[in-house]
């Protein structure tokens, strides 16, 4: 199921005997972790337990206690947990106990979707980041509290420089509205105050190289190299043109590459403007400067810029 749908589940539905949490946003795992915790009556000490065991038996030992002068008690394992041990004990689960099990993906893409592997018998719960509908009511309400106001096209700015991840937009929305107490944080703020995060800054300079705007590209490749690992933005960019280009050859197969139906239309919307042949160059422009530069024949900085030249010049 998605975050979203996490809240209404858990009070409308008895709930599952476990729960695995996964996505690339901190923030949403341990918000849907702290949500399945409310299950767990008082005394919340016993009720409910969150840490990292030394064993599969040792989990399963505080799964079949019993909840005290509750009618359940989660259980939050961390860390490295056995797939199969747990999904043997899901075969006949203690009907008082919930387990959780939170993931987290790496930060090093948009679109990641799945688990890394479900136990069987688990419910997974996407905890990847959230599109713009379910970002805007969020940060609203957090300017509330200060009589702060903010435009949708403010929110969207912030939500793109901070990577879509609630837990930078949560701080940066309370830096700004206490900079604005009682005012409208504008475009123009967001942009001053708040750093851009790498994945923002590649979804720039992947636009201009599409663009053919090779001034405005190399710039950013500068900035790039004073703030922003190089050899990352390189798998960054990567990403993005291999994304753009499979929405062009075969916009069905999408979903194959971890794409959100919401991103998936982005993307297909934005490969029409441009030929399947140009995409093609650009992704092997790419893998060449990311071959010279691994094999020692350039330096990164030397490889990007050079692909980045090239690449943004229209007839390439």
């Amino acid at each position: 199921m998605e975050f979203v749908e996490l809240k209404n589940h858990l009070k409308t539905q008895k709930p599952h005997s476990c729960y695995c949490c996964y996505g690339d946003d901190d923030f949403l795992v341990e918000r849907a972790v702290s949500l399945i915790c409310g299950l767990a009556g008082e005394p919340k000490p016993f009720n409910c337990i969150d840490r990292e065991f030394e064993s599969a038996k040792r989990i399963t030992d505080e799964l079949m206690q019993l909840p005290v002068m509750s009618d359940r008690r989660v259980v939050v394992v961390r860390g490295k947990v056995d797939g199969g041990a747990v999904a043997e004990y899901l075969k006949d689960p203690n009907p008082t106990s919930v387990l959780v099990i939170p993931e987290y993906t790496p930060h090093d893409s948009w679109n990641k979707t799945s688990a890394a592997a479900l136990p069987e018998g688990a419910i997974g719960v996407d905890c990847n980041r959230l599109s713009a509908e379910y970002v805007i009511p969020f940060v609203r309400a957090l300017a509330s509290r200060t009589q702060t106001q903010i435009s949708d096209k403010a929110i969207e700015l912030l939500r793109l420089r901070c990577g879509g991840y609630m837990t930078r937009i949560n701080s940066e929305t309370q830096k700004l509205t206490m900079l604005r107490a009682g005012e409208t944080v504008t475009e123009t703020d967001i942009t001053l105050n708040v750093e851009p995060d790498a994945e923002f800054v590649v979804f720039e300079l992947c636009d201009c190289i599409l663009s053919g705007n090779s001034a405005r590209a190399l710039s950013v490749v500068d900035g790039m190299a004073k703030n922003n690992d190089l050899v990352a933005a390189f798998t960054l960019i990567y990403n993005r043109f291999r994304k753009i280009f499979a929405a062009a050859v075969d916009p069905e197969g999408l979903a194959g590459l971890g794409v959100k139906p919401y991103q998936a239309a982005k993307l297909k919307s934005e490969s029409v403007r441009f030929s399947k042949v140009r995409l093609k160059n650009i992704i092997d422009m790419l893998e060449k400067a990311d071959y010279d530069y691994k094999t020692g024949a350039v330096t990164v900085y030397d490889a990007l810029v050079g692909f980045v030249a090239q690449a943004s010049y229209t007839g390439g």
